[in-house]
Order: C-alpha cells, then structure tokens, then sequence
C-alpha cells in the first residue's frame, strides 16, 4: 500500500477511531486536568501572535533562571563544545543558553495555539526556505515505490510543526514517534498535539515492531535523532559537533531493512516565521554491509544537524545530557 493509499485511509476514520480507543482510555481525572489546561491557554490561541511569542519567552527565561540543574547541563554543553572548536571561542554560553530556553517557551505557548486552532493559524508564517526539490523528490520515490519515508529532525526552532507541515506540503499522513513521559495527562495532551491533522502516534519504547511495519505499507514515519530513546538496538558513539556523543541507529535499522530512504528536514525561527530546511535524501545502500551503510548514514545526520546548530546555537535545545 503506498503512501497516497495510506493516507487516505487514515483521512477517512483511521485516525478518528485511534483518537476514540485512546480517550476511552483516559480516566476521569486525565479528562479533567486537559480540560483545564484547555481553559487555561485558550486565550494563547486568540491573542495577537507577538504576544504569545513574548508570554512564550519571558516564561523561558524565568525557568533557565528557576532550574538551576538544566541551566548547569545546557551551559556546560555549550563551553564544552566551545572547547572542541565547533563553536566560536567569544560565544556567551549563558546568554545562548537563556535564548535556548526562551525558544523552548515559546514553542510550548505555540503549541497550545496549534491545539486550540490547529495549523491553519501557521500557514501563513511558515515557508520552505532550502532543499524543497530533496523533499519532493523523496517524496515521489517512496510514491513511486511503495517503500515508505522516514523523516528525521532535531530539537531545533519549533520542530513540533513538522509534522502538519508535512502534511500540509505533500499531502501525508505522518507517524510521529515519541517518548512517553509516564505522566498520563501529559502524554494525553502530546497525542492530541501530534494527531491533530490526522497523523497517528507511536511510542519509541517496544514501538519498533509497529514502526517497521508502518514503513512496509508505505507510511512515513517522522522522529527526533538528537535523543538516544528507542531501546531495541545498540546505541554507538560517534562524533557530533567535535565530541563523541550516543547515537541510536535504530530508525536507521528499520528505514534500511523496510528500503525505505531517510530524510532530515530541520526548522529554525525568524520572529514569527518557521523556516524549514531540506537535506538530500539518504536511499538504501545495498551495495554496503548493514552496519557499514547505517553508521555511514548516522555520520551524515550528525554532520548536517551539527552545521545547522552551529548556524544557530540559540535554537537548538541545549539542556539535553547529550554527550
């Protein structure tokens, strides 16, 4: 079944009734604490954008000032890689810090506008500003094949809009696979968040059965590799911004043994507008042995996301123990 067919069929119900068997899940005192909070931040969807943008940031400088603990990881990362040359030696580690916060703040005060109104209030600000013509045409393989996409990304700008972006541009139907937090109403709420234009969710944890076999029908699968998270398969080290760090090659495994290709798509913020960026498709190699092609595939990925942050630092969530 290829990606059109796939989405489709989740346009028409299967979406629906996955959001249906999940709410029949969630207890009385779930329901309550999202009605709450979609009390609480209903005017985040109606106020002016500047103003949500600016709520957003005041409240993520407050908290890189009130988590002392994050704040210690996000600068110590960042000297750290000043020490490895990847980053300029006059870079103000703190004050890059603090804007790291202040764009994690506003991605949340985004997120909940996206909630209340959906993507139609982002249409306008956002554009596809390099490497349009890699994303078409892997695109129109994975069409032309029947053999799915995996689109990966970082925690960069407002990586959240991926996904009905995505779906905006190419008419897909996008997987997003996520960590659970253990707390039920968040997770609750980050599902409606990432279903809300008809894509599914799927857990990174004991989720690669259900990832590979989304990949076989010809779905498109879109996940976050600055994270070391899905278990099922090793992690190894390899540099990344001049410094050994974990990567997992999981997706890597699943995109290679599905024939699926793999593509980065990244995200950066320019006042109020969203600017995605493309990278070359990544296609199977079975030229290679598989370890030799998946850890060739996993340098490329590091390579492109590190000479994005290293473009912005400031936009890249820094509070991660990454290395």
């Amino acid at each position: 079944m290829g990606i059109e067919a796939v989405a489709r069929r989740r346009k028409l119900g299967a979406s629906v009734l996955a959001d249906q068997d999940r709410n029949s899940g969630e207890t009385l005192s779930v329901k309550l604490i999202l009605a709450l909070v979609g009390l609480a931040t209903w005017p985040l969807a109606w106020l002016p954008v500047d103003w949500v943008l600016a709520l957003g940031a005041a409240g993520g400088r407050l908290f890189f000032h009130t988590l002392p603990q994050r704040r210690r990881v996000a600068v110590g990362n960042i000297e750290m890689i000043k020490g490895h040359g990847s980053l300029p030696a006059d870079l103000d580690a703190p004050a890059v810090a603090q804007e790291c916060f202040a764009n994690l703040g506003r991605v949340v005060c985004e997120m909940f506008r996206y909630y209340h109104r959906g993507f139609k209030a982002f249409v306008g600000d956002c554009r596809f500003d390099v490497g349009r013509e890699h994303f078409e045409a892997a695109v129109a393989e994975a069409r032309r094949t029947g053999r799915g996409l995996v689109l990966v990304t970082g925690h960069a700008g407002n990586w959240e809009l991926m996904s009905p972006y995505v779906t905006f541009l190419g008419g897909l139907t996008l997987n997003v696979v996520g960590r659970e937090t253990g707390r039920p109403w968040v997770e609750a709420l980050m599902r409606k968040v990432r279903t809300r234009e008809g894509g599914a969710f799927i857990s990174k944890k004991g989720g690669a059965r259900e990832m590979l076999a989304t990949l076989k029908k010809g779905g498109v699968l879109g996940t976050l590799i600055d994270q070391a998270t899905i278990v099922e398969y090793k992690d190894v080290s390899l540099p990344f911004l001049g410094h050994p760090a974990t990567f997992n090659l999981g997706p890597i495994h699943l995109a290679r043994r599905a024939g699926a290709s793999i593509v980065m798509v990244l995200f950066r913020r320019e006042g109020r507008r969203h600017i995605m960026e493309c990278r070359p498709a990544l296609p199977p190699r079975p030229d290679l042995p598989e370890e030799e092609a998946v850890l060739a595939d996993a340098r490329q990925l590091n390579d492109w996301l590190g000479e994005f942050i290293q473009r912005f630092p400031d936009q890249w969530m820094w509070g991660h123990r990454r290395w």
